[in-house]
């Protein structure tokens, strides 16, 4: 008898079975991941799918079966992810096996945007309920997550997401993905040290180095304005050249170079890393590079030929996850609309980004639907509040951008142009943006060149109510139905410095001196 035969000869039945059955696992794993690498995706899928539906080896082998099929649609591409799952879905899989995949599928469209979403989570919902198990309940809940994130809803993601305990044993391979998603809700709630901290916490064997964590990581950075260390860490990774780095990863840590690049005036590098993502244009893959779009957009030498700006707008109207880790995003498309003189995208753009901030009332968004629309209408009072509001945040890049929107206003004085030019200008100087701080300083440059024409402040303007700037209405309305200035400044979430100068304006273009007068004038004029 062998050493072999006499060993199994000794051990209990059980432990023969389970020995066979991690064997099976593992040249199973192997082969899904071989067929992966191949390009296969939909094949591997197939075979973990079909092991699930056939094996009988009881819970916690259903469970890692589980876990590496939802790994494995991870790293696929959404189209191969949507049709791998619903294939699955056809075979003869028990009912929490297929509560589960229900939800899987659930998820993906809710990530992208698809429009059999709500259908998806009420069928996956009605599958757990009748199921009862604990890996579709995780699942489900990272699907409607995912749905309120796609809606701009970031508390009641963040809702959802507090239920679940990526720390258990049984969450285990769904981990990543329940930090990740609770990250993403940081990032878009201006949480940017609650994300850095969550990072940082991750256990080793939940987020190794080439997950989706170390591209959220990267995107706090670009966020706040940590510009070589997103750059280094980007690149790091990438050039580690695995294979175990999903599409969607490399399309941020793509994206967050090429950010970087355009900030440090390197153009010409920027466009060679990000020319290949603006020939994607099927849905719903290429919703993994709508954050690259977004880089893009400030390059007409990659936006206009390829119409980045019109596909990422219909896909934003889709979901508006990709705008929601980088504060400055929402504006950058607004001002590339702009520029381009399509005022269709610019009033698109500005209704998504108030929409968030409907659904998420915190300073960050406030700051961005009023720079938003600042840019939108040319209003300078809008650009002020935005730029306030921006003070009060970690988002610095953001804060230097609102700035210089403001200095480029053509409403405003060339005095407080300047300031804002200098201010812009300073601030790139400190995150590394040496590109972005070139283009302030031009800014100064010119205003320095232009002469000074001081209005006069005694000369009232004859324009009326009608001469007021949106910001100056809404100021002016509250005011006249009794507000005080801090009661305005509170309830328009802008600062009193703001509503104050706002109310020398009003009194100028109304030509009044006092609170009365501008009772008396608005409620003639709105008879």
């Amino acid at each position: 008898m062998s050493e072999s035969s006499f060993t199994a000869g000794m051990l209990p039945a059980d432990d023969i079975t389970a020995d066979a059955a991690e064997q099976r696992r593992h040249r199973l794993f192997v082969t899904a991941a071989q067929l992966r690498l191949a390009g296969r995706g939909m094949e591997a899928l197939h075979v973990l799918a079909a092991e699930i539906a056939t094996s009988r080896s009881g819970e916690r082998q259903r469970a890692l079966l589980l876990g590496r099929l939802a790994q494995t649609v991870a790293l696929e591409q959404p189209t191969i992810a949507l049709a791998g799952l619903r294939e699955a879905l056809n075979l003869r899989l028990d009912a929490r096996s297929h509560s589960t995949l229900l939800a899987m599928l659930a998820t993906i469209a809710a990530r992208t945007g698809h429009p059999d979403t709500d259908a998806l989570l009420r069928d996956a919902g009605t599958a757990h309920a009748a199921s009862g198990d604990q890996s579709s309940a995780r699942h489900l809940a990272l699907g409607r997550a995912a749905r309120s994130l796609a809606h701009g809803d970031l508390p009641g993601a963040q809702a959802v997401l507090a239920a679940l305990d990526p720390g258990s044993w049984a969450a285990r391979a769904d981990s990543p993905s329940i930090r990740a998603e609770r990250i993403l809700v940081q990032l878009g709630l201006g949480r940017h040290q609650d994300a850095r901290t969550a990072t940082r916490q991750a256990p080793d064997e939940a987020d190794g180095p080439l997950t989706g964590l170390t591209a959220l990581d990267c995107l706090r950075m670009v966020a706040v304005g940590e510009l070589p260390e997103a750059a280094a860490l980007a690149v790091t990774t990438l050039s580690s050249g695995s294979a175990e780095i999903s599409e969607e990863v490399r399309a941020l840590l793509v994206a967050v170079i090429g950010e970087v690049r355009y900030r440090r005036g390197e153009h010409d590098d920027a466009r060679a890393i990000l020319r290949t993502c603006a020939t994607e244009d099927r849905w719903p893959n290429r919703t993994m590079w709508s954050f690259a779009f977004c880089v893009a957009v400030r390059d007409p030498a990659l936006s206009a030929p390829a119409g980045l700006l019109t596909r990422v707008v219909a896909d934003l109207h889709r979901s508006v996850r990709p705008l929601l880790p980088v504060p400055h995003l929402g504006p950058r498309l607004v001002r590339a609309a702009v520029a381009a003189s399509d005022t269709r995208a610019a009033r698109r753009v500005t209704e998504l980004v108030e929409l968030v901030r409907t659904r998420t009332p915190v300073p960050l968004w406030h700051a961005l639907a009023d720079q938003s629309r600042g840019l939108r209408d040319g209003d300078p009072d809008a650009l002020r509040s935005a730029v306030d509001q921006l003070r009060t945040t970690a988002a610095r890049p953001a804060l230097a951008d609102a700035l210089l929107d403001l200095a480029n206003s053509p409403r405003l004085r060339s005095g407080e142009a300047r300031d804002a030019a200098h201010e812009a200008a300073a601030l790139y100087a400190r995150i590394g943006a040496p590109g972005d701080q070139a283009i302030a300083d031009r800014r100064c440059a010119d205003l320095a060149a232009t002469p000074r024409h001081r209005p006069s402040l005694d000369k009232p303007s004859s324009g009326g109510i009608d001469a007021l700037t949106p910001a100056e209405e809404r100021v002016a309305e509250m005011l006249a139905a009794g507000a005080t200035k801090k009661e305005a400044a509170r309830s328009l979430f802008v600062s009193f410095h703001t509503v104050d100068t706002q109310l020398r304006s009003i009194y100028h273009k109304l030509g009044i001196h006092n609170r009365m007068q501008l009772v008396r004038t608005w409620e003639r004029t709105r008879r």
